[in-house]
């Protein structure tokens, strides 16, 4: 609690300046929006996001398909954007979320179907409480609000407090450390699934999150990713 009203009086008294440039007038501003790398859906693997010659699915995924049936990523992980990212979920920076899920609601655009629920992924309760605030939730709720399927915290919930990713060394340990880390309400039976994340970087928490769903019954999953590290 002391950390949220941290945040917001700092929200307040400080006046918005680029977390990248620090151009005053914007917390993410346009010329570093302009220049950050977007990922072409049109030259990347439909299942992991991965950057192809034009084909459909990567090598990979063609033979080892991952639980989610796509991953749609805006940005690369790399310059304003993994500012951005790092701003929203270590220093506090809760503001910059509708930004950033603008881009994401975009990127998703006008889909036949619309998912039956937009669902981020969990933070286990120990890390909410130490952070105050899940961001992967403050940035579906936006998107949520673009797509028209509703906001959904009580269908997927962390039950592993997993060593945070950000530590792993390889795609191995970070498959590891996140299996068996989350489970599913006996809601999602039959039901199409967005899920919401702020970035992949192997994929491995989005894959175990997606296969807890579908385990539990869920008709399929997409998944929506502000950045991909490539």
């Amino acid at each position: 609690m002391v950390r949220r009203v941290a945040s917001t009086a700092t929200d307040a008294l400080f006046p918005a300046r680029c977390v990248h440039c620090g151009r005053d007038g914007e917390l993410i501003c346009d010329r570093c929006l302009a220049g950050a790398t977007r990922i072409d859906r049109e030259a990347s693997c439909r299942m992991c996001a991965l950057p192809t010659d034009g084909v459909t699915l990567c090598g990979r995924c063609s033979t080892n398909p991952a639980p989610a049936s796509s991953l749609i990523a805006v940005f690369a992980f790399d310059g304003a954007i993994r500012s951005a990212i790092h701003a929203l979920k270590y220093d506090g920076l809760r503001s910059i979320a509708p930004a950033l899920s603008e881009e994401m609601a975009a990127r998703w655009g006008d889909r036949r179907k619309v998912p039956d629920a937009t669902v981020p992924v969990p933070l286990h309760r120990s890390r909410l409480r130490a952070r105050g605030y899940n961001q992967a939730e403050l940035l579906a709720r936006n998107v949520a609000a673009h797509t028209g399927a509703p906001l959904r915290t009580d269908l997927l919930r962390r039950v592993v407090d997993s060593p945070s990713q950000a530590s792993a060394v390889g795609e191995t340990e970070r498959a590891a450390r996140v299996r068996d880390a989350f489970k599913a309400g006996a809601a999602v039976d039959g039901l199409h699934i967005l899920l919401i994340d702020d970035v992949a970087t192997t994929g491995s928490t989005i894959n175990s999150a997606a296969q807890t769903l579908l385990e539990a019954g869920a008709w399929g999953v997409s998944a929506l990713v502000l950045a991909r590290e490539l």
